[in-house]
């Protein structure tokens, strides 16, 4: 579940940070019915409670619609070449979605979509039977396979469509009942990441020599071409010089030392990072 995700998914995908869980959403057709009251009380008397009338209203239907790519980057394997999404129902009415899906360069096709029946996430053509909708119930969700074949190379991307059914008296969310996300075909020998190390040096009075006490900045700069789970940075300050306290910055911005340093180590947690993603970090030693 920024996993600067893609669509839906890809929002708590994220998230997957610790929050204060959504109220679920009211399902379509409820009748909430309220009363209102008032007390009285007279000297010398006992409470007396007045009803109001009751109102009532009946929850509409609201049509939402979601789809996230299970990776958004996905090596290039034999076609064809199973690409999982999940689709999901945000709303609170079950919905029919239409599925669809489609390529980005010529020579790459979609041969088709099947669901994942029995749920392993892993595509099984014997089980995993080619489907053109799914029915969701409120806040259910169902894994689909594309199913990518053709002249499959590094940097075509797939999108998946889930486009909602909308019966006439329901409303429309924020999504407009249409959501699509895409995977990105990438090479299988490229790394899922790379750590680029630069260094400058500031002398006391001027300068750039490395002499005693001159501060040195180290900028530490990863870059991931995949997805990336639990990613962490790793810098030991060499012998013959001392961290700096403070100086520790991520993005620019600045870090408390408080678990970013183990001994004359800095380590900065990144956690799940998605392909694409660049992050930086400094910190600044003084030589001794």
């Amino acid at each position: 579940m920024t996993r600067r995700g893609t669509g839906w998914w890809g929002m708590i995908g994220a998230a997957l940070v610790a929050a204060t869980p959504a109220p679920a959403a009211t399902p379509a057709g409820t009748t909430i019915a309220n009363t209102a009251q008032l007390t009285l009380v007279a000297a010398g008397a006992a409470p007396v409670t007045l009803d109001s009338n009751t109102v009532t209203i009946a929850v509409d239907a609201l049509v939402e619609a979601a789809i996230a790519a299970d990776v958004p980057t996905a090596p290039v394997a034999t076609a064809p070449q199973p690409l999982a999404f999940t689709v999901a129902n945000p709303g609170n009415a079950a919905t029919v979605y239409r599925l669809g899906a489609a390529a980005d360069r010529d020579g790459v096709t979609v041969a088709t979509i099947a669901a994942d029946t029995d749920g392993d996430g892993r595509y099984d053509p014997a089980t995993d039977r080619p489907v053109s909708t799914v029915t969701l119930a409120p806040g259910a969700q169902q894994r689909i396979f594309v199913l990518a074949s053709g002249a499959l190379a590094p940097g075509a991307a797939i999108t998946a469509t889930a486009v909602a059914d909308t019966p006439a008296a329901a409303t429309v969310g924020a999504t407009g009942g249409r959501a699509s996300a895409t995977v990105r075909l990438v090479d299988a020998a490229t790394p899922a990441a790379r750590l680029d190390k630069a260094q400058s040096v500031a002398a006391p009075g001027g300068g750039a020599r490395a002499v005693a006490g001159a501060i040195v900045t180290y900028t530490l700069t990863a870059r991931f071409a995949r997805d990336c789970a639990a990613a962490e940075v790793s810098d030991a300050v060499p012998d013959g010089m001392r961290f700096m306290p403070g100086s520790i910055m991520l993005d620019d911005q600045p870090l408390a030392d408080a678990g970013r340093l183990d001994g004359t180590t800095v380590r900065i947690a990144l956690g799940d990072m998605p392909a694409g993603a660049v992050r930086q970090i400094r910190f600044n030693a003084i030589i001794l």
